[in-house]
């Protein structure tokens, strides 16, 4: 048997680990800044009271690498930006020879901070590889080697510092220290297979979870498309029969006069709102059409939908004008674009009270494009809605469907721009509509609309 292809990693997966190993360095570089002072006097000390000329250099050259090292780490912390992830070449050229020159300095195998060894061991394969844990793991193991050679042949006399007796090394049991050495080894190897495994265990942990949440989008979107397929069929299947009601209404008020005819007229009034939530849940439900685009004037779809809605304005004593700076043209389709623009404004007029004024602001985009906002002098955006404007079926108004705002919303994106509401000053609610010069790539605009 064919064994199965491995299944691509979940959604998300490397930017979750990049975050969480950013956090980490947070915490690491913290924790060495406050390390830095005392290790800076204990290296100075050693500057300044060790007889050893080698020893001096090492010491003088180890406190300006520390101090570029910690200044830039100190650099990050406080602008909050650490590094994303640990670059194995820059801690193989930079870290592991100043690991080596702090062991020679303190005294080589001998010295108090070769047990040290299997703390960095272990934090530096948490975040890198496997193969390069492995590859830290015997180059830290050739290095115990590697003092255990300098300190049995005595290469260096004075490798013991000042401080701890000085000489080539305290003892003279070269049984004992490679006895030493090959436990430190054996330690060393089992710290670095214990920050891999750590590792594999937080990636599987990830993985897994990221998996599950995939799995619960993916049931999610089907249930959701079901019930949009399902709403639209049953709204497709209603709207012959309102049609027929209504036409059958319309026959029977010619020949009725008085209370009938009143009463066969709320009928009509209330079919043709039923008609229009029929319709509407047919827009949402169907997938958006493509884009007819041209090069169009925003400063004149505004004016059309301020010319198509002047009637409305005066029957509810409200006040529509227009303002424009500039001529702004976008590349959008003007049938989609002036139906945002109408139910944003059809918005506004039902929430402005009668006297005040609607406003149509046409504005630049630094950027490129145009911003139209609708600025209403009502209520403002309820605040038990304010979250959830833009969810399908969520309204305040008695006869209102919810569907406008998500519908026009999914149109503006589909242009590649935008559609939010904001609080205005002094009372009431700005409706603002972005567009962007040009329309996005296909892949682009869809991902927009998702």
């Amino acid at each position: 048997m064919k064994p199965s292809p491995a299944s691509p990693p979940p959604s998300g997966l490397e930017q979750v680990q990049r975050e969480a190993f950013a956090r980490q360095f947070m915490r690491m570089a913290r924790i060495r800044i406050y390390m830095t002072p005392p290790s800076l006097l204990l290296l100075f000390y050693f500057l300044v009271q060790e007889p050893a000329v080698w020893r001096k250099w090492l010491l003088g050259g180890m406190l300006g690498l520390w101090l570029v090292i910690d200044g830039i780490e100190i650099h990050h912390y406080l602008r909050r930006t650490p590094r994303q992830k640990l670059k194995f070449t820059s801690f193989i050229g930079v870290g592991l020879p100043f690991h080596w020159g702090m062991l020679l300095v303190t005294g080589g195998l001998e010295g108090p901070l070769t047990p040290a060894l299997l703390l960095v061991s272990f934090f530096t394969t948490l975040f890198t590889t496997t193969r390069g844990a492995w590859v830290l793991a015997l180059l830290y193991v050739a290095t115990l080697w590697g003092l255990a050679a300098v300190s049995i042949t005595g290469v260096v006399p004075d490798l013991l510092p000042q401080l701890y007796g000085g000489g080539a090394r305290a003892g003279h049991n070269n049984a004992l220290l490679l006895s030493h050495v090959t436990v430190l080894s054996v330690l060393v190897a089992y710290s670095a297979g214990g920050g891999s495994i750590l590792r594999g265990i937080f990636q599987g942990m990830v993985k897994d979870a990221l998996a599950a949440r995939d799995e619960t989008l993916r049931i999610h979107t089907e249930a959701i498309d079901t019930l949009t397929r399902l709403s639209g069929e049953i709204a497709h299947e209603l709207k012959n029969p309102l049609a027929s009601v209504k036409g059958l209404a319309t026959m029977v008020a010619r020949d009725v006069e008085g209370k009938p005819a009143e009463r066969l007229a709320v009928l009509r009034r209330e079919v043709d709102r039923m008609q229009e939530i029929l319709e509407g849940f047919l827009n949402f439900s169907r997938p958006l059409l493509p884009l007819n685009e041209q090069r169009t004037s925003l400063e004149a779809l505004c004016r059309q939908v301020v010319e198509l809605h002047e009637g409305m304005a005066g029957e509810r004593g409200v006040g529509l004008r227009l303002f424009a700076e500039r001529p702004v043209a976008v590349w959008c389709d003007p049938r989609k674009v002036t139906q945002v623009l109408i139910n944003l404004v059809q918005n506004a007029l039902e929430a402005a009270p009668r006297g005040s004024t609607v406003e149509l602001v046409v504005l630049s985009v630094p950027e490129g494009g145009g911003r139209v906002e609708v600025r209403d002098q009502g209520p403002g955006i309820a605040p038990e809605v304010r979250g959830r404007v833009f969810e399908p079926g969520v309204t305040t108004k008695l006869q209102g469907n919810g569907l406008g705002l998500a519908l026009a919303r999914a149109l503006a994106r589909q242009h590649g721009g935008e559609l939010e509401l904001h609080p205005r000053e002094g009372g009431g609610c700005v409706a603002e509509l972005v567009l962007p010069a040009k329309l996005p790539p296909q892949q682009s605009r869809t991902e927009a609309m998702a």
